[in-house]
């Protein structure tokens, strides 16, 4: 029998799906699937409900369905979505990402059992204590200020999971920096987040007794974004779905691959909805973008793809703009002249509405600038906030979110809050200590309610009241607490977000009195009314001299930039790019002059 404690909700937003040949079979699908979802297509929702529906028709408790993403947002995002269908994570339905997978589900319960060659009980190395690893590794071998990055270190351990094959010894100093690191985090009883893909994926591909023990608490397992999740996770769902008889849902846009350096590859899901004992769906119909838009992309994707708009007749902006000055000058005009022209445009759009896009945290650096100075809020997302979003630190956010307001229409849901607080507690407890748990964690964040208040005053009060105590007695929660000092550090007084708001710190991954600036990879998954890309010059985007794979990869990112719109899209260059060289006249992005050749060609001038 079904889960019949499980919300009906569900159908009532299945019948919408009819309309929708590719979502309706992808909702209909009984055996293995791979939905090809484009930008746009509905693919979040799709997912969700095809999971509300498996919860409530397909398993029966204590079995369930876990849901893999790629990125702590991802979860979250799937998490909100979910809770308004009245379902939420629970022991027999996981949400999260696929270190959280691999470390709750296969080596917590059964790596000891496993003889795995990880110390137990298992400890994940902070950043702090990763990087500091790394460098007394690195520097050991090859000499201070040696050539080799950290993020050649990362792709070669993520994508050469045999360490004897040829491939693995192709790239000695790697190989060799690999190993090394790995013993010197053995050495101090520690492992890292790949280290989790890493065993999970020898766990299961080593030990036969793990899949059925899998398949009988999870006999469904969901992928969201496939194609990038790397070659780790490819084996263990080719592992537990075709050997191990787990049925596998799983869905991305191997065009919208644009984490090769982190060994992410968008064939592997090619790979999968090409076998013969896997059903393939497309999703074509985009329910984001007006025409042009669609058209557009397309044209700068290079391929023919069969997508088009659900609004056909919806208008849109294009603009391709010089600006003098470089990334300064398109910042100035982005600020000055597109943000002004964009809110008067449309009645009702707000600062949220609209998202400032570019390469790297540098060209992030010079458009924060503008934007200060031109008095408007930002919510930034890149690799200079101040800190990572982890689970912690975006409980912490949803639990603002509730207290300054949103307990009164239960966004979030305070049950949500509740599980989510238990799912940090990875050593078993008991019913009467979960109990009790929740109940003071129900006082505290009833007491926290405010309409205004400091973020510094709210963060302190949860940290002091339960979550401190959290962090000390879970040491797998070690790099976490890494980020939660961080989130204190950037609210306290004299940090960079000292002066934030409760309400503002609930709405750092977005809101609508905020402008969205962000990098092109933070971008992947959001859509707002106007996108302005900045530095679309060649040496910024692609950069110059790229390998074809990484300039592939480079027209990716570009067109997962083009196909954040929803209405308007500008496109801002100078035709030059400031070096550590000084500047360069390299010309503009060569993918403008091939976007606007095709588009001309199309519409005419």
């Amino acid at each position: 029998m079904p889960l019949r404690s499980v919300s009906a909700a569900y159908l009532a937003q299945a019948a919408d799906l009819a309309s929708n040949p590719g979502q309706q079979a992808a909702y209909d699908s009984t055996g293995h699937c791979v939905v090809l979802a484009g930008p746009g297509s509905g693919k979040t929702k799709t997912l969700v409900l095809k999971l509300a529906r498996i919860m409530a028709e397909d398993v029966r408790a204590p079995r369930g369905a876990a849901c893999i993403t790629y990125s702590q947002e991802c979860a979250r995002e799937l998490t909100r979505r979910l809770e308004r269908l009245g379902l939420r994570e629970a022991p027999n339905l996981f949400i999260g990402t696929v270190h959280g997978f691999c470390l709750r589900h296969l080596l917590m319960p059964y790596g000891r059992l496993a003889n795995l060659p990880v110390p137990f009980p298992l400890a994940v190395a902070t950043q702090r204590q990763s990087d500091q690893a790394m460098n007394r590794v690195g520097d050991r071998l090859f000499g201070v200020g040696h050539p080799n990055k950290p993020m050649d270190l990362g792709r070669h351990r993520r994508s050469i999971l045999d360490r004897t094959s040829e491939a693995w010894t192709d790239e000695e100093e790697l190989a060799a920096w690999a190993e090394g690191y790995e013993a010197e985090l053995r050495r101090t009883g520690l492992v890292d987040f790949d280290d989790l893909v890493i065993f999970g994926q020898r766990l299961v591909s080593e030990h036969d007794w793990v899949l059925p023990l899998l398949q009988a608490k999870f006999p469904v397992l969901a992928v969201d974004e496939y194609q990038d999740l790397g070659v780790a996770l490819h084996r263990i769902v080719k592992r537990v779905a075709f050997d191990g008889g787990v049925r596998l849902f799983a869905v991305g846009d191997p065009d919208q691959s644009i984490y090769g350096f982190t060994g992410a590859d968008g064939a592997l899901l090619e790979e999968l909805a090409e076998r013969d004992d896997v059903e393939r769906v497309q999703l074509q119909l985009n329910y984001r973008s007006a025409t042009r838009i669609v058209s557009a992309s397309e044209m700068a994707l290079g391929e023919d793809r069969g997508y088009r708009s659900n609004d056909p007749d919806r208008q849109a902006v294009i603009a391709f703009l010089e600006c003098d000055d470089g990334l300064v000058g398109q910042a100035a005009h982005a600020v000055a002249e597109i943000i002004p022209a964009a809110l008067a445009a449309k009645p009702g759009r707000a600062l949220g509405d609209i998202a400032i896009l570019y390469r790297d945290y540098r060209a992030g650096d010079v458009v924060a600038e503008a934007v200060a100075s031109a008095g408007l809020d930002f919510v930034r997302v890149d690799t200079a906030a101040p800190y990572r979003k982890v689970a912690l630190t975006s409980w912490i956010e949803d639990c603002a979110a509730w207290c300054s307001g949103g307990w009164r229409k239960a966004q979030p849901q305070l049950r949500g809050l509740l599980d989510r607080w238990i799912g940090f507690h990875r050593a078993r407890i008991s019913d009467a200590q979960a109990s009790a748990e929740l109940q003071s964690l129900t006082r505290l964040l009833w007491s926290l309610r405010v309409e205004e208040g400091l973020a510094r005053n709210f963060v302190a009060a949860l940290r002091a009241g339960m979550l401190d105590a959290l962090m000390v007695d879970e040491p797998s929660l070690a790099d976490q607490r890494e980020q939660v000092e961080r989130m204190s550090a950037a609210v306290a007084v004299g940090g960079p977000l000292a002066d934030l708001d409760l309400a503002s710190l609930a709405g750092r991954d977005g809101s609508p009195l905020h402008l969205n600036l962000l990098t092109l990879h933070s971008a992947k998954g959001c859509e707002y009314d106007v996108v302005i890309m900045v530095g679309l010059d060649l040496g910024s985007l692609p950069w110059r001299n790229e390998a074809p794979a990484a300039q592939r990869e480079s027209r990716r990112l570009f067109y997962v930039g083009l196909t954040r719109a929803r209405d308007e899209i500008h496109m801002l260059y100078s035709g030059f790019v400031d070096t550590r060289f000084g500047r360069k006249y390299w010309g503009r992005s060569p993918f403008l002059n091939e976007l606007e050749a095709r588009m001309r060609e199309a519409e005419g001038d």
